[in-house]
Parts: structure tokens; C-alpha cells; sequence
């Protein structure tokens, strides 16, 4: 047989501690920093795409087509608008000796099927008359011109 052992000196078994999660493990810290990575990310690449030209130039074209309840003004601002954007896209030179029929061939062949030939009329003469009333329907005008900023700003010529 085996000798009794004296036990009356242990004391019982305590369970360690559960960890806390705070401070956090460094896997926690790692996780926070991609998140906040990709969300300035997320932030910035929005940022630059409400600000690339063909966005900027159809926010703008919208704002004319709500604001502007005069026709006549109306066509006036697009006329402006579609220069800036030709200018931005063709470069200075190139646009900004255009007048009349010159400008007008230019809007119809810059961006092919996209302004029919009244449309690239009235946009490059309206400017200068005095009463346009009722010769054209502005929905389909702003959609034309749309299309046409969209195709000039994605083929640039020059940077």
C-alpha cells in the first residue's frame, strides 16, 4: 500500500483572470487602420470624381436648365458653357477664334450624331438674336448637348 499523503496544505485552483479587451491586441489595431484606410480612400476617389470636367460640365448644364427660364438666356449660357468645354478640351486656340458658321461646323463635327444641324445652329447664332421663343424643345436640347459634352470631354486632343 501506498503511504497517505497530507493534502491539508494545498488551497483550492483559481482560474486566471479572463482578458479585458481593453487595450486592444495589436490584430484589433491593424483592422481599425485598413478600415480608416479605405474609407479616406473611399472619401477621395469620390472627391475626385464629382470633380472630373464631364461631371462638373453636366452639373452645370442642369443648373442652366433649371435657373434659366428664358430661352433666349438660356441658350446664351449654353452657348458659354459648351466653349469653356471646347476650350478645355481643343485647347485655347483652336476654339477660341471660332464665330458663326464656323462654330457651328465645329459643334457638329467635333462629336458627330449628337447636335443636329438646327440644334448646332441655334446654339452657335441664338446668342446674337433677339427673340427665339418656341423654335426648340429645351429636354431635348439639354439631352443633345449632354451627349455632345460627354463625347468631346472623353476624346480630348490635347491635355
Amino acid at each position: 500500500m501506498q503511504p497517505e499523503i497530507d493534502l491539508s496544505g494545498l488551497k483550492d485552483l483559481h482560474l486566471m483572470a479572463q482578458p479585458g479587451f481593453w487595450p486592444l491586441a495589436y490584430g484589433w489595431w491593424v483592422l481599425i487602420g485598413v478600415i480608416g484606410f479605405v474609407l479616406l480612400l473611399t472619401v477621395i476617389l469620390w472627391m475626385y470624381w464629382r470633380a472630373r470636367p464631364v461631371v462638373y460640365a453636366i452639373r452645370k448644364l442642369n443648373k442652366i436648365n433649371e435657373k434659366e427660364s428664358d430661352d433666349l438666356i438660356y441658350i446664351k449660357k449654353v452657348s458659354q458653357l459648351l466653349r469653356r468645354v471646347s476650350m478645355a478640351a481643343d485647347g485655347r486656340a483652336t476654339v477660341a477664334q471660332l464665330s458663326d458658321t464656323k462654330w457651328q461646323h465645329f459643334l457638329q463635327t467635333r462629336a458627330p450624331d449628337t447636335l443636329t444641324e438646327q440644334e448646332a445652329h441655334l446654339i452657335a447664332f441664338a446668342p446674337y438674336e433677339s427673340d427665339i421663343s418656341g423654335s426648340f424643345n429645351r429636354l431635348v436640347l439639354t439631352d443633345h448637348i449632354a451627349w455632345w459634352i460627354k463625347k468631346v470631354l472623353k476624346n480630348k486632343k490635347s491635355s
